[in-house]
Order: C-alpha cells, then structure tokens, then sequence
C-alpha cells in the first residue's frame, strides 16, 4: 500500500490531516484545483447533543435518525428536538430504514448488524458469513427486494490497525429471507460506504484505503462480478471516501472525512466538489449523506465528530430509498 502515505496538508487551507495512514511515509503534494459550488455559510445545521453521528437518514415526516455512539439512535424533529431510543451496546455506525420502518444499524463497536424497532426492541440481523467473523460492520442498504446489503470494513479486532496498516480484508455481504448470508464482494481496502443505482444493476462501495470508489455488476441470484473502478483512482490526495449515495440524475454523492468536504461523482465519473470546510466551520469530518424533506432535494450530512446535522439544498432529489414514498 505504498500509494497510500501519512497525509500532512499545510496547503491552500493550512490544515493538517490527522488519520492514520501507512508507515508514517512522506507525501509529496500536487496542486489539486477544486471549484466549490456552494459557500459553507449556506449550509445550516438542526439537532444538538449527538455523540459521533456517523450515520444519518431522513424519515418521511421529516424528522431524521442519526446514529450515536452511545449504543443508541438520535431521533431529530424538524424544529430540532432530540430524544434518544435503543439499547445497542457497541458504537452503531451507518444505518438505513427498512420498509417496516426499522432503524437497520451497522454496530462497528460490536460486531453486530441490528435492527431497532421505534419501542426501543432490537434483533441481531448478522454477525457473521460464511464462517467469518465480520467484525466491523460499517453501512447497511436495503434494496426494493427485500436484499439487506453490509459492508464489513475489516477482519482486524483493532479497526485503527486497518487504517494504519491497511489490508484487502474488507468484503461486502447480503442477508436475503430464506438464504444463509452470502459474501459477495471481497479483497477491498476498508469496504465502507455503499449503494445500488436506480435500476439495482451495480453495487458501488467507497474503498476507503485504495481512495475510490468500486463497483461490481449485480448477477440475477445477487451474486456479483468482478471488481471495476468508477471514477478517478485515486479521486484526490485527500480523497479517501466514506458514504455514498444517489441522486436521481445519477450523480454519486461522496463524504470525505479527511478532505472535510463533500463532492459527486458524475455519471461519466467526472469528479465535482460541493462544499469545503477546512476550518471546520461547519462539516466535522463528514462521514455520510442522505436526502429528504421535500421531494428529497436536501442532503443531510452524518460526521465522526459532529454533535449536530449539517444540512443544505442540492440541484436534484435524492434517489428513492425503500423506505421513502413513490411519487
């Protein structure tokens, strides 16, 4: 992993990385031109008090979950009241809805993929696949069948060690009713983020540690092809990636923690910068996307080190999710 140095940005915006990267190796930095559509003054926030956000969804009644590190779910109401629901242990991460309205919880503190009903209940859904462990569960996704799909960033009980020490230990796996889970992706460096497109044809994933973004073709038995790359590889010198998601003009929404910013790839695999905060005036490591309100044309970002929600207007709505209305 020698394409993959320690990062120090003093650069344009004097700010200095702080994640771990492989054997401390020096980085010689290229000028990377970005053009910013959106100023950081444009975007507000709502809710207070969250610990560690990192995973966040719009409800249909415009309210928002947000994962907290506490072993619980953040319930956010449109005018900014939190509650807090759940007993998950561990540190959930990325979540998503399932049609039943089900809280589905990525739990990277234990090992454990949940699924958090309103009372507070809660059921194991996954903690291992085909005899692995999978140890750090990191993003779930439903898709309109049904398929519960869930990266697992790593096999290493010490998730710092993968980003330190990256290794192909990362895989992707599906839960369908009736079938034992299935690993159908593996080898990738920090599986983190991921999605379906609209017609459910491709599995994108953020490969946080290769910095891009794969995608694999989705096989009639949700089995999936080989590996290909979208976009640039590496996207940017600080463009290590963290959740992805959809809009509908198939634009591919990605957070990038590190970079503090926000962008999309195009549907060519053209890469466009949204928003930069490097004095983190606002975005605090953005960790994942998601859209709602109205006709779900306003993203709302989860963070590593925000206790609030950032949110803004995108140009085009968000992909329908399953647990979101049809037209």
């Amino acid at each position: 992993m020698a394409d993959i140095p320690r990062i120090e940005f003093f650069a344009q915006h004097r700010y200095r990385a702080n994640w771990p990267f492989v054997d401390g190796h020096a980085l010689t930095l290229t000028t990377y031109h970005v053009m910013s559509h959106m100023n950081i003054s444009e975007v507000n926030t709502i809710g207070n008090g969250i610990l560690r956000p990192e995973g966040v969804m719009a409800l249909n009644d415009g309210s928002l979950y947000t994962a907290d590190a506490r072993g619980q779910i953040a319930h956010v109401q449109p005018d900014g009241r939190v509650d807090f629901f759940g007993d998950l242990g561990g540190v959930p991460n990325g979540i998503c809805i399932d049609p039943q309205g089900r809280c589905i919880v990525a739990n990277i503190g234990n090992g454990q993929v949940q699924a958090l009903s309103r009372d507070g209940s809660h059921e194991v859904l996954l903690t291992q696949a085909e005899s692995r462990r999978m140890r750090a569960p990191n993003f779930p996704y439903v898709d309109s069948r049904g398929r519960l799909w869930v990266s697992n960033s790593t096999e290493k009980q010490d998730i710092e060690s993968a980003l330190w020490h990256p290794l192909p230990d990362g895989c992707v796996v599906v839960v369908e009713a009736g079938r034992e889970p299935r690993i159908v992706a593996d080898g990738l460096y920090f599986a983190n983020g991921l999605t379906l497109d609209r017609d459910e044809r491709y599995l994108y994933v953020a490969q946080t540690m290769r910095r891009n973004i794969v995608r694999y073709a989705i096989e009639p038995d949700g089995s999936c092809g080989p590996a290909e790359i979208f976009g640039p590889s590496p996207l940017a010198q600080l463009g290590l990636p963290d959740g992805i998601a959809f809009d509908e003009a198939g634009n591919l929404w990605i957070t990038f923690p590190q970079w503090n910013a926000v962008g999309y790839l195009t549907p060519d695999g053209q890469l466009e910068m949204v928003l930069e905060d490097p004095e983190k005036r606002i975005l605090r490591r953005p960790a994942n996307i998601c859209f709602g309100g109205p006709d779900r044309r306003t993203a709302f970002i989860g963070s590593l080190d925000g206790t609030t929600i950032p949110y803004f207007p995108v140009p085009h709505p968000g992909m329908r999710l399953v647990h979101q209305p049809r037209p």
